[in-house]
């Protein structure tokens, strides 16, 4: 026992490393040990509500705390040991600015799974990713004044600079500025939603993203399409999410030498033809012009479903079914042509 009280390394016998191990393992066990029996009352709860919420937060606190674990365990058994001057100065400092890196890390965890598995299911409740990074700056610049703060920072000072300088910062960026605040306008006023289906003038595609300040839309030919959102609310905007129904209107032309009676059958044929698919809604289908080449007939219909695939799958299955009832009936759709009278001048 002596020799370990004796015997000196750097400024703490060999008896004080032995007991910062000790505390060390010691402190570490039992932080370790407590965690796993949180981690197991989270799973027996999960385990009757089967929410991915806990499920995501079990995961971020087994990655978040083992190294917080050990800092901890550090902190509390190097009480044991004398450091060097500057070392103990700095010490404690460098503990706390860890641990508050590792909270905040930690809490942004916390954000991203709420708003994934809680609040994006929800209907009704609307979360941008902006929104979401806007929320994880907010924690990341009171971890950094935190800091600041511990480290003999006059935060206020600091702030006051901030100030000065943020309105320079703004004049010099004011596109930024105006994105930032169209990004709010899109998330209050909502022209649209993240996943709705979107015509932006003429480029149709479905909402990837809304950022703070750009908006990405994945076009109907697969390129993403990069939009700041000044340029977006300045554009005309069709939103496709509330349709409920889908409009046809079509001219359908017969040949001039059909006769009266068959096309008089013609409008009954078509809307036959429309109400069988089940998922339409018949308007009207009517003879209403001689054209230079052909009778037109005027056909309205809804197809009662806003998805684009279903609708043109119920339009060809329309047409066919009204080519299959005019060939029934002998009935010649009309092409343009022209007839040429030619007067023998020699007869």
């Amino acid at each position: 026992m002596d020799f370990l009280r004796e015997t000196i390394f750097y400024g703490n016998s060999l008896l004080r490393y032995i007991i910062f191990i000790g505390i060390f393992l010691l402190t570490f066990l039992i932080f370790n040990f407590a965690l796993s029996l949180i981690l197991k009352v989270l799973v027996k709860i999960n385990n009757r509500f089967q929410n991915n919420f806990i499920t995501t937060l079990v995961t971020s606190i087994t990655k978040r705390s083992r190294p917080f674990i050990f800092l901890i365990s550090i902190a509390i058994s190097r009480l044991v040991l004398v450091l060097p001057r500057i070392l103990s100065a700095y010490w404690d400092k460098i503990i706390i600015i860890a641990l508050i890196v590792y909270t905040v890390l930690l809490i942004c965890d916390i954000i991203t799974n709420f708003s994934e598995n809680y609040l994006l299911p929800k209907k009704g409740v609307v979360i941008s990713d902006g929104i979401i990074t806007i929320a994880k700056v907010f924690v990341w610049i009171i971890g950094i004044l935190t800091i600041l703060a511990n480290l003999g920072v006059n935060v206020n000072t600091f702030l006051a600079g901030l100030g000065v300088g943020g309105v320079a910062v703004a004049f010099a960026a004011q596109s930024i500025v105006a994105d930032l605040f169209n990004y709010f306008v899109i998330v209050f006023d909502k022209p649209f939603l993240k996943g709705d289906f979107i015509k932006v003038d003429q480029d149709l595609g479905t909402v990837e993203y809304i950022g703070v300040k750009s908006t990405r839309i994945r076009r109907n030919s697969g390129e993403q399409l990069l939009i700041s959102n000044t340029n977006l609310l300045a554009s005309r905007i069709q939103n496709y999410r509330l349709l409920e129904k889908r409009r046809k209107n079509m001219l359908i032309g017969v040949e001039y030498s059909t006769p009266l009676e068959k096309m008089k059958l013609i409008p009954d044929i078509i809307k036959n033809a429309i109400e069988e698919q089940g998922n339409t809604e018949f308007y009207s289908a009517r003879f209403i012009e001689f054209a230079d080449s052909s009778l037109n007939f005027e056909v309205i219909y809804y197809v009662l479903d806003a998805d684009y695939l279903v609708y043109v799958s119920t339009v060809e299955n329309i047409n066919h079914k009204i080519m299959e009832e005019f060939a029934k009936i002998n009935v010649n759709f009309a092409f343009p042509s022209r007839t040429l009278y030619v007067n023998n001048l020699n007869s």
